[in-house]
């Protein structure tokens, strides 16, 4: 799943898959399928979301479980 910030509305539709979604715009990023965000993007509906990278676990968390 992709996070993506809808500026406009927008209506994604995939026939092979019998799929039609419709988007309304918010203040905040909403979570969709990429393929629905990289076409919003495409049609400048959207702007895509920068996600962060998890964050990795210290030695010691991993080895006594604390956190």
């Amino acid at each position: 799943m992709a996070k993506a910030t809808f500026h406009r509305r927008f209506d994604a539709t995939d026939t092979k898959r019998g799929i039609s979604v419709r988007i309304e715009p918010t203040d905040g990023p909403q979570t969709f399928p990429a393929w629905i965000i990289d076409r919003a993007v495409q049609a400048g509906a959207a702007t895509r979301e920068q996600t962060k990278p998890a964050r990795r676990a210290k030695s010691s968390e991993v080895k006594d479980g604390t956190a």
